[in-house]
């Protein structure tokens, strides 16, 4: 699964605070399967998020967002969050993230244009996300080209595949 970089998002906000763990998003040291853990996902910071989120809703939230363990965001991708605009990630989260991949773009401020409920619009290539109604906008910054290309081969395990698959051409 591919994330366009070049596709306009537009989803729904879901507005958390600051140092949301891995462990509420990701809850599988209580729950064996992902249909459990999606169940649950960060019901420990908004108890009605597992119930209420929809397909392409968008997660705003403060600092350090995917502090705790190395657990990645999947079940965030399988309720249907189609991104996640954060003032700061843990390292590894968003390493993480990336290479899944999700779409998790680090906006300082973003905290401050958009609250729940509203619709956020995230343009990646004009390096902004725009609260749809106030108009407000933060900027998103470009990421390296290394990854914007494991956002167009569909992860990291599919980018090395690729590069492998060409070296094996190449002899």
């Amino acid at each position: 699964m591919s994330f366009d970089l070049n596709r306009v998002l537009r989803g729904r906000v879901w507005k958390f605070g600051d140092s949301v763990d891995t462990d509420s998003i990701n809850p599988y040291y209580k729950y064996s399967t992902m249909e459990e853990m999606k169940q649950h996902t960060l019901e420990s910071f908004r108890p009605e998020f597992p119930k209420e989120v929809r397909p392409g809703d968008i997660i705003v939230a403060g600092r350090n967002f995917g502090c705790g363990s190395h657990r990645p965001g999947t079940v965030l991708r399988e309720v249907g969050v189609a991104a996640i605009v954060v003032e700061s990630a843990s390292r590894l989260f968003l390493r993480n993230t990336i290479a899944l991949p999700m779409p998790i773009f680090v906006a300082p401020g973003i905290g401050a244009i958009v609250q729940d409920g509203e619709v956020l619009e995230i343009d990646y290539q004009a390096n902004r996300a725009r609260n749809v109604a106030t108009g407000a906008v933060v900027a998103i910054p470009k990421f390296p080209p290394m990854i914007e290309r494991i956002y167009e081969c569909g992860g990291l395990p599919q980018l090395a595949r690729k590069r492998y698959l060409k070296m094996g051409t190449d002899h």
